[in-house]
Order: C-alpha cells, then sequence, then structure tokens
C-alpha cells in the first residue's frame, strides 16, 4: 500500500510539469525567438526562414474562387503598437500578437519588406475579407496532441468559421462557428472583441456577441490523438483571427493516463 502512494505522489510530481502549451504567437514555438508584426509564418509563401517546427508545422488553403490571400500572418493587436492607424481597429483587443491571412488588397499586399532576422514582412498587415479569398490555417502536428481551445478574433458581423480536428485514423470533430461568437472592440465600448472556443465539448457554446458555436465528430474519434487542426474562415466578409492556441503534446498525455491508473489501483486497494 505504502508502495503504491508513493508512486502515485511520484506520478502526480510528474504530472504537474506535464502542463498544456499554449502558443501565442508571441514566438515561435520553441518560445524563444520573437515574431514580428507582419511577418509571415507561411512556408508557401516565404521559405527564408520556416518559423515552426519543433511541435507543429504552419500552412494555409484557399477555399474561395477568386485570387486568393497571401498565407498566414502576424498581426500586433497593441492599440498604440504598429497598427494603432490601420484599416484594422477591430483586431486591436491588446492581446500581443494574433494570426490572421494576409489580404491581396491593392495597399495590404503590396508593400513588402525584408527583415535580416525574419524574411519577408508585409508592411500593412490586413486580414482577408473578400469571400471570393477565404481560406484556412492549418497546423500539423508532429505528435498526436489533445486540443484544448484556442480564441477568435474578429468573428462577429458575417463571421462564420469552420473548425476541423482530425485524428490519427482520419476521424473528425468539426465545429461550426456562427457570427457575433465575439464583439467588435471597435465599436461595442466595453467588451473583449475575441472569444475562447472550447474544443473539448461537443455542448453549444454562447459567446460574448450571443452567437453560437457548436461539435460533432464521427464515431471512434479520439481526442487524444489529434494531428491536425484546420480552422477555416468562411463567413462573408471572411476576416478575422486567432490566438492563444493550447494544447497537450503525446508525451504528457502517457504521464496523465499513468495517473489516472495510479489513482484507479489506490482506490482499489
Amino acid at each position: 500500500m505504502c508502495q503504491r502512494i508513493l508512486s502515485f505522489l511520484l506520478c502526480v510530481t510528474f504530472a504537474s510539469s506535464a502542463t498544456a502549451v499554449t502558443i501565442t504567437f508571441d514566438t515561435e514555438d520553441d518560445f524563444s525567438t520573437a515574431l514580428i508584426d507582419g511577418q509571415i509564418v507561411d512556408a508557401a509563401f516565404d521559405a527564408t526562414d520556416l518559423e515552426f517546427g519543433n511541435l507543429f508545422t504552419l500552412s494555409s488553403t484557399q477555399l474561395g474562387g477568386g485570387s486568393g490571400h497571401l498565407g498566414a500572418t502576424i498581426f500586433d493587436t497593441d492599440p498604440n503598437g504598429p497598427n494603432q492607424s490601420s484599416q484594422d481597429p477591430d483586431l486591436l483587443i491588446d492581446q500581443g500578437n494574433i494570426l490572421i491571412l494576409q489580404s491581396n488588397d491593392p495597399g495590404s499586399a503590396g508593400d513588402t519588406s525584408v527583415d535580416g532576422s525574419v524574411g519577408l514582412v508585409y508592411d500593412n498587415p490586413n486580414d482577408e475579407a473578400d469571400f471570393a479569398d477565404r481560406g484556412s490555417v492549418v497546423f500539423s502536428f508532429l505528435s498526436p496532441v489533445f486540443l484544448q481551445s484556442f480564441e477568435l478574433v474578429d468573428a462577429n458581423g458575417g463571421f462564420g468559421a469552420s473548425v476541423i480536428l482530425t485524428d490519427q485514423s482520419n476521424a473528425t470533430r468539426t465545429f461550426t462557428v456562427n457570427s457575433m461568437f465575439s464583439k467588435d472592440i471597435d465599436t461595442c465600448g466595453v467588451c473583449d472583441g475575441y472569444q475562447l472556443l472550447d474544443l473539448t465539448s461537443l455542448a453549444v457554446q454562447v459567446g460574448e456577441g450571443g452567437g453560437s458555436a457548436s461539435g460533432v465528430e464521427d464515431a471512434g474519434f479520439d481526442p487524444n490523438d489529434v494531428v491536425t487542426l484546420e480552422v477555416q474562415f468562411i463567413g462573408n466578409p471572411s476576416s478575422g483571427g486567432l490566438d492563444n492556441l493550447i494544447f497537450i503534446p503525446e508525451p504528457a498525455l502517457a504521464v496523465l493516463l499513468a495517473c489516472g491508473m495510479a489513482a484507479w489501483g489506490l482506490r482499489r486497494s
């Protein structure tokens, strides 16, 4: 009995260090290399510096029939920062960097610079709003993960998103996010301007703007074995951003499972 208790206590100690990972987009997934405003983080558009690749790779898709967006890009949401006079006051939620799909509109896409440390940078980062140029952001995890949540930014009037989690058996869990899941920080008075989407529950979630999100999943979907997350921006306008992606990598899942088994053993003693 004492040996089981000792094993359980050791397990709890290790489990406490097996905390979830939060991707804030303020740094790369090495958690030390800073990302800057306008930085292109989509290998399809700038392969000079691959920002992610320790825990996942980052890419994008084109979903519309237009000329298309210009890839996954970093946007600084500081109201007093580099975008304070931009065309996107609805993204200035004061939460550091977020991830957007860069617009190809004139004045947004045409101006780029080459930063010596990070590669190609858009001088005027701007989220893609044209429905014909809509697209998705795709996270491909190097090892299976348990996805917990992320935040959708500027998910208000006309917004729509489909969020697809895929496990190693190609089974999926899909969330449909409707308009007004969040409010517009530029017009709401007092609000967050973003809303957390819980990826662990299929129940209806009501956001700060009154809009809802809900999920469905294939039979046999394994939430502990997710290898791909795709966030499709399919509203009209198709603008918006995402932030604070939280997940538990596979090694941590194994530790937590072992703790659960140890706890069960104590109950049976």
